[in-house]
């Protein structure tokens, strides 16, 4: 019978989308006998039509400010341009969109397509879904897999898109495979008598609650299919492969911004582009390429005890014995390299194992209670362990290797499934026109001690290798345009800016720019700007950021009102910029509502952010008694004028 076949788009940004992708065609091939062509989304009208697919899933993320992912944005306007509203009818699709409920627009990208591609006459044939990593995707993405198949199935046999299938094949082939309790994978191993009593303490190794469980749902083993062949040679030299287009750019400057009594160090960091080509306005941000560090790297090595191999040159091919039809050597790693070049330049060390390649490592290890332990953080039963111990502490394949002695995997399950070492984002805070070949970004030196079942410490990866380059060296960049967190088209428009600590980078541009832009502009008047800025910092004297420029504007009549919150200093009433916006709340209020000020939020996730609109929201609502204040913040939201530069 000829392979079942669907067409499975993915739309990523951070390479997040792209492995479930990849992982959900693995799943296809091997475990339900269906062929998945796997493309980006912006790969439409090249590798696939739209016209031609009878059958569709789409895994994406957002970015931005709910916008698509840059594989993704040529696709999104396709489908948003589309006037034909049958155009999609012969489809049937359904959709997983990753996001995190901080952000106003969750999942924006996913609901959109989802709502365009039924507006198009296609038919959804298993419910969407949507993901939040605020409380951890795998509680969402786990359960749509495990019906996904056999609704996935039972579509394709009633579309009957094989050839060479009669009505009975297609039948008995979906009764075989559709997943039941009986044929899911599971597991009979309890812990022994020494470590059923073992202390609690340790929560990577031991969970009471799950020790006297005898029936464990593990997922389905995945297929690894590369093989590598050792060559006693001094490593070549190789160049970073880097996928999409990348601008080369020089460190021509590094600067702390903060006193030595910060409890963070902030840095400020300049790049001089050697391309005419880069183009970017106050708001965007850039993509960064860089390296994992070399001790974190070796510390890995040492466990997987291929110290003495490191700079051999790896031969990367298919094993001989492969039976994965769509195998393939990652594209992100050179065919010929050492694997200290591919654990330094190419593979994520540090993103917390997924559980396709935990279910790897239960086969790597040879003690049975860590065996067990393994198979648990793998299994459904464990996910709220696998989400509090290890997503939530961030903990690394090295961790986990750490903790169970005994796995040693070998080197090409590694290479296939860890991802892909993905560059970092960083809001600009220049303006091209003062030097359209430079920008400047800032970042915090962040530190990670050994504990929570982290087993060493960390700094952060971009941040540690930027602060570690020389001046001179060459840095990878591209930036990431952002479609709404701009200033306004006329400058006289009241704007609202809200950046706790490094969340001031993108205001600084912004001023910078509103300077330059009002000093280019015949016979406008810098006072018709009208300008507010609210910072939160620690400690004034100590990490107050970009103290001296905001100053300046200030007295240039660029910045109209400034609000400083500082959370670390005695008695000063204002702790968070919250306190600010409530102690302005009526001036506030007035500019949202009466005179169409545009709001800008840049920070951290965690907390600020839905603190920040929870009090715009209260200020609004009792200035001017709106009812439906839930409705007014959304139509903000809507209309552009409540806008968002966040990261988790």
């Amino acid at each position: 019978m000829k392979k079942w076949r669907f067409l499975l788009g993915f739309g990523s940004e951070t390479g997040q989308s792209k492995s479930i992708a990849q992982g959900m065609g693995d799943i296809a091939s091997d475990q339900h006998q269906i062929c998945a062509d796997i493309f980006e989304l912006d790969e439409i009208d090249k590798q696939f039509k739209l016209e031609d697919e009878p059958v569709m899933v789409i895994v994406t993320s957002s970015t931005g400010d709910g916008e698509p992912p840059s594989n993704a944005s040529k696709f999104w306007r396709k489908i948003r341009r589309e006037k034909n509203p049958q155009f999609l009818s012969h489809m049937k699709y359904t959709v997983l969109g990753l996001g995190d409920t901080n952000y106003s627009n969750f999942c924006n990208c996913g609901r959109v397509l989802d709502r365009r591609f039924e507006e198009l006459g296609a038919t959804r044939f298993y419910p969407s879904a949507w993901a939040d990593d605020a409380v951890g995707m795998d509680s969402t993405i786990e359960p749509w897999l495990q019906g996904l198949w056999p609704a996935l199935k039972e579509t394709l046999g009633k579309i009957g898109n094989s050839t060479e299938a009669s009505v009975s094949d297609i039948s008995d082939s979906i009764n075989q495979l559709n997943l039941s309790t009986e044929n899911k994978p599971t597991v009979n191993r309890q812990l022994s008598s020494s470590n059923k009593f073992k202390s609690d303490e340790d929560t990577i190794t031991y969970s009471s609650s799950l020790t006297e469980l005898t029936t464990l749902t593990l997922p389905p083993k995945p297929t690894h299919s590369l093989a590598v062949k050792l060559i006693e040679s001094a490593e070549n030299a190789y160049q970073p492969s880097i996928e999409g287009q990348y601008h080369a750019s020089t460190l021509t400057r590094r600067e702390c911004l903060t006193h030595d009594a910060a409890v963070k160090a902030v840095m400020s960091i300049n790049l001089q582009l050697s391309e005419e080509e880069f183009a970017f306005e106050p708001g965007d941000a850039v993509k960064v390429v860089c390296a994992n560090n070399e001790n974190e790297v070796n510390l890995l090595l040492k466990r997987l005890q291929w110290m003495d191999k490191a700079s051999y040159q790896l031969d990367i091919s298919i094993s001989p014995d492969n039976t994965k039809k769509s195998a393939k050597v990652p594209t992100y790693i050179p065919l010929m390299c050492s694997l200290r070049y591919a654990l330094t330049n190419c593979l994520d060390i540090r993103s917390s194992p997924r559980k396709n390649l935990l279910r790897l490592f239960v086969d790597c290890t040879t003690d049975e209670d860590e065996k067990r332990r393994l198979e648990e953080l793998c299994s459904k039963e464990g996910s709220e362990v696998y989400i509090k111990y290890i997503l939530e502490e961030h903990l690394s394949v090295l961790d986990i290797l750490n903790h169970f002695p005994s796995c040693q995997p070998d080197v090409p399950i590694l290479i296939e499934f860890l991802p892909s070492l993905m560059p970092r984002f960083y809001s600009i805070c220049s303006s091209p026109l003062d030097d359209a070949r430079s920008i400047q970004f800032v970042y915090s030196l962040l530190k990670f001690e050994p504990k929570n079942g982290r087993t060493y410490e960390r700094n952060g990866v971009c941040t540690n290798w930027l602060n570690e380059i020389d001046l001179g060296t060459k840095v990878q960049i591209q930036t990431r345009i952002s479609q709404h967190f701009r200033l306004p088209l006329t400058l006289d428009t009241p704007v609202i800016m809200i950046g706790p600590g490094t969340g001031v980078a993108p205001f600084i541009g912004f001023l910078e720019h509103l300077h330059l832009s009002s000093k280019s502009i015949n016979g406008f008047d810098v006072n018709n700007l009208n300008t507010w800025l609210f910072y939160g910092c620690r400690h004034r004297q100590h990490d107050f950021l970009f103290e001296e420029q905001i100053q300046m504007y200030q007295q240039i009549n660029v910045l109209k009102h400034l609000f400083v919150a500082a959370s670390r200093e005695d008695n000063y009433p204002y702790r968070y910029v919250q306190d600010q916006l409530r102690a302005n709340g009526k001036d506030i209020a007035d500019l949202i509502y009466h005179r169409n000020a545009v709001i800008y939020v840049c920070g951290d996730i965690k907390v600020m952010v839905r603190d920040v609109r929870e009090t715009i929201a209260q200020i609004l609502k009792e200035t001017f008694d709106i009812q439906n204040i839930e409705e007014y913040m959304k139509s903000l939201e809507t209309s552009r004028r409540y806008l968002l530069d966040i990261w988790s």
